[in-house]
């Protein structure tokens, strides 16, 4: 899987994500790497090795974590032809940042 396959600019965290309380910490971290391509359009494929890699658990952990995401409705399996296994979203998430209050760098207010 090559980075310029989707736009990451780092992680943000859904509320209801964040305050879910039925799965752990890298569960929600699959799923957020999962959306982050599915959001604009992409298949994810993500062995179950390198899952495991990238949060440095097991295997057998990705595959529970996977199934509970699955269980949830959080994700679903678009095609899977054997060897490869295609995950997607299944979740929206609707937000309005708003307009960014502006910030002020110190060297603009004279403070150093």
């Amino acid at each position: 899987m090559k980075t310029t396959e989707r736009n990451f600019q780092g992680i943000w965290i859904p509320r209801s994500i964040y305050l879910n309380t039925e799965v752990n910490w890298y569960a929600k971290i699959l799923f957020l790497e999962i959306h982050s391509f599915t959001e604009n359009g992409l298949e994810c494929y993500m062995s179950n090795k390198y899952i495991a890699s990238f949060l440095n658990i097991s295997e057998r952990q990705v595959t529970r974590y996977i199934s509970q995401l699955k269980s949830l409705g959080w994700i679903e399996e678009t095609s899977f032809n054997g060897r490869k296994r295609y995950l997607r979203s299944m979740l929206y998430f609707e937000y309005d940042t708003g307009d960014p209050d502006q910030t002020i760098l110190s060297w603009e207010s004279g403070h150093f």
